[in-house]
Formats: structure tokens, sequence, C-alpha cells
């Protein structure tokens, strides 16, 4: 599958090659349910000044819901599943399953990702920017709100490692 680049696939290859980004992802994504692509479109809009309310994320959970519900997270549930390999199954097929899942599964994420950078530009303007670090953290705080993580939750902490990554402190 070719993947045109884009700018929202630029920032989340580079962002998410930080080790400290992609472990608080993965965190906020096993332990309170977080889409990884909906974190990292978070942080990109939020790069630009840019902080979301509730009704534009719910947009955006609603664009890639389908799409997340039965095909990635299946997919990746079948991928986890090879490691270690199953009872009775070469452990080489099931690497080499495992890896093949693997790509269906980052060309799945970029077509997500074309349907939230789609949700972006549907976005009505904005007259007021704010500081990134602040447009982040107001909007991953939304996001963490709206999946129902309470405020004193340890998966919180990860969000707050994600802004640190994304922003660091001068």
């Amino acid at each position: 599958m070719r993947r045109a680049p884009n700018a929202f696939w630029r920032f989340s290859l580079a962002t998410y090659g930080d080790p400290k980004v992609a472990a608080a992802c993965l965190a906020l994504q096993d332990l309170c349910g977080a889409d990884v692509n909906l974190l990292l479109y978070c942080c990109w809009l939020g790069q630009s000044g840019r902080a979301l309310d509730k009704r534009a994320l719910r947009a955006a959970l609603r664009a890639v819901a389908e799409l997340q519900s039965n095909i990635i997270r299946p997919l990746r549930q079948s991928r986890r599943a090879l490691r270690p390999a199953p009872r009775g199954m070469p452990k080489a097929w099931a690497k080499e399953l495992k890896d093949r899942l693997a790509t269906a599964e980052i060309d799945l994420e970029y077509i997500e990702q074309r349907l939230l950078l789609a949700a972006a530009k549907r976005l009505t303007p904005t007259k007021r920017k704010v500081a990134p670090r602040a447009a982040i953290a107001a909007t991953l705080s939304k996001y963490l709100t709206l999946l129902k993580v309470p405020v004193a939750h340890p998966g919180r902490r990860h969000a707050d490692a994600l802004l640190d990554a994304c922003c660091p402190v001068a």
C-alpha cells in the first residue's frame, strides 16, 4: 500500500519515533482504551496552538469508530495473540504471521489518520490560538474525560509524559 505523505502522518512518524512517546501512547491505549492516532491527533493540532473542544473530539471519535472497533482492534488482538506462538504453531510461522499483521495494522493506522486529517480540515477555523503545551494538555485532558478516565487514574500520568515528550518544559 502506497502511503502518500501528509503533515499529520509525517508528524506522527517523527513523534512516535521517540521511545517516550511510544511508551506513553501504548500505556494509554492499554490502560485507558485510548486510540494512539487520536492521541497523536491531539498533539499534532496542539502543536499549532489548536485546542479541541469536546464536540470536535467526539466528531473525530465518530470518524474512526467503525474502523477502530471492527478492524484495527481485532487485528491488533490477533497480532498480540501470536506472541508467544500458540501451542502447536512453529515459532517461525507465528513470527511471520505477526509481522504480516503488523504491516496490515500500520496500513490501517494510515487510513485512520487520513480520516482524522479529513476531520481536521472540517474544523471551524479558530481565531484564538493558545500556547502549544496548553493546547495539547487541554485536548488530552478532554479526550481522557470522554473516555471516562478518572482524574486520579494512573493512566493520566502517561498523558503527562506524552505532553512532556511533545512539548518539553523549557
